[in-house]
C-alpha cells in the first residue's frame, strides 16, 4: 500500500496512475503493452449513461480506452446515477455493476486484471466475479485522504486478478459496493500468459517433490 500526493489528471479528479495504478508492460502482475497485438485494454474515468443504449438505460461505453474489446459497456443497477464529477454515486441503495464485451482473437492461457478506484468506500472484493469464477487474487493496493467536490473523503485502489487456462469469447465482470461508494475510475487489461497448470499438474509436481525428499532423506541416513 503506497501514500502520496494527489494530483488532477485532465479528466476526472486525481491520475490513478501516480497512486496505485499500474500499466501492464510496468506491473508485476502484466507482461504485455496495452494496444499492442490481441491484449484487451478498456477503461472508464466518466460514466456517461448516454455513451451506450439509451440516455437513462444506467449503462456506459467506456471513455478513456477499448482496445481489441467489442461491445463494452458498464451496467449499474437501480439507485445508482453518474455525478457531478463524472462518478457513479448513490445515497440510498447498495449498488451492483457488470462489466460486459467480447474478443474472439485471444486464446490459450491468459490474465484478466481490473483496477478499481472508489472514494468513500471500497468495492467489495468477496462479490468479484469474472464468468462466475472468484479471482485468484484481491486487495487494497492504495488508499489516502483527498479533497472531493463534497469534501473531504478517503480515496481507495483496488486490484482483482484471474489467470485462465483459456481465453473466453465473453466476458462479464460483477462486483458491489455500498450505499455512499463513488465509484471513480475502472481499468481492465487481458493479456496472454505462460500455460495455467491444472489441479492434476500441481498434485503430480508435489508428489515429485515429496519423492525427492524421501530419495535424499535415505541416502543422509545410509550415508
Amino acid at each position: 500500500m503506497g501514500a502520496g500526493v494527489a494530483h488532477a489528471d485532465t479528466s476526472n479528479g486525481p491520475d490513478p496512475y501516480t497512486l496505485g495504478f499500474q500499466t501492464p508492460d510496468a506491473a508485476s502482475w502484466g507482461g504485455w503493452t496495452r494496444g499492442e497485438g490481441d491484449a484487451i485494454h478498456v477503461e472508464w474515468d466518466i460514466f456517461a449513461d448516454a455513451s451506450y443504449g439509451g440516455a437513462t438505460d444506467r449503462s456506459a461505453a467506456p471513455d478513456l480506452a477499448a482496445y481489441n474489446a467489442s461491445d463494452a459497456h458498464i451496467d449499474w443497477s437501480f439507485g445508482v446515477f453518474p455525478s457531478g464529477t463524472g462518478n457513479l454515486y448513490s445515497f440510498g441503495a447498495d449498488q451492483s455493476y457488470d462489466i460486459s464485451f467480447s474478443n474472439t482473437s485471444l486464446s490459450g492461457p491468459v490474465r484478466a486484471v481490473m483496477q478499481v478506484e472508489a472514494w468513500g468506500f471500497e468495492v467489495d472484493l468477496g462479490s468479484v466475479l469474472l464468468n462466475g469464477v472468484a479471482p485468484a487474487f484481491a486487495d487494497l493496493v492504495f488508499t489516502q485522504r483527498i479533497m472531493s467536490t463534497i469534501g473531504e473523503a478517503t480515496l481507495f485502489q483496488q486490484l482483482i486478478y484471474w489467470d485462465l487456462a483459456a481465453a473466453p469469447t465473453d466476458y462479464l465482470l460483477s462486483f458491489t459496493a455500498p450505499v455512499h461508494t463513488s465509484l471513480a475510475q475502472v481499468a481492465i487489461d487481458v493479456g496472454s500468459i505462460a500455460p495455467v497448470p491444472e489441479p492434476e499438474t500441481y498434485a503430480m509436481m508435489l508428489a515429485g517433490l515429496g519423492l525427492v525428499g524421501a530419495v535424499a532423506r535415505r541416502r543422509k541416513k545410509a550415508a
